[in-house]
């Protein structure tokens, strides 16, 4: 063999000991062979029973649960020592009721495109706005501003919009239901 060769394999032997070695180091057991060291091929087959050792009251080794962490590592869980921490209070909020808001009707259109192109002027402009299907014609889209909690709130945004939009602007009571 050349020297390419041989040292080609050289390392790939460090570097798949070194993997060994990391694999080992951080689940702490040690690869699993197949082979059994008591028996060989051709080698006689004990038959005797050996007697099982006797089990010690108290085990020696931590048990998987208990295992100890790597220095300057906590194990997760509660610290050792501290009391069982009581069930978590549980909070029920008070029934849903629909509430009453005001908007700005910004305008009405027969295709969504023009209605989202609307609502992306106002995002743009950093303006609360979303678009509905109308009640009453459920092939227009209405593009909304708001919710505003006050009809006073509502008429200053009116005003700061009108004179951006140049149309005329719609305020108008908006009831937010309740899920069922």
């Amino acid at each position: 063999m050349n020297k390419k060769v041989t040292g080609g394999l050289a390392v790939a032997a460090t570097l798949i000991l070194l993997l060994a070695g990391l694999y080992y180091l951080s689940t702490g057991n040690a690869p699993k062979t197949t082979s059994s060291p008591a028996t060989a091929p051709g080698a006689p087959v004990a038959t005797a029973k050996a007697k099982p050792e006797p089990r010690a009251a108290a085990p020696t080794q931590p048990t998987p649960q208990e295992q100890p962490a790597a220095p300057g590592i906590e194990p997760p869980g509660p610290p050792k020592g501290a009391a069982p921490s009581p069930e978590p209070h549980v909070t029920v909020p008070p029934p849903l009721e629909p509430s009453q808001h005001y908007g700005i009707l910004a305008g009405s259109y027969g295709n969504y495109p023009d209605a989202a192109n609307l609502l992306s002027r106002l995002m743009k402009m950093n303006k609360p706005a979303f678009i509905q299907r109308d009640p009453k014609n459920p092939s227009l889209f209405q593009v909304w501003l708001g919710p505003f909690s006050s009809q006073k709130e509502a008429r200053e945004a009116e005003k700061s919009l009108q004179a951006i939009l140049k149309k005329p602007l719609k305020i108008e009571p908006l009831e937010n239901p309740v899920p069922k």
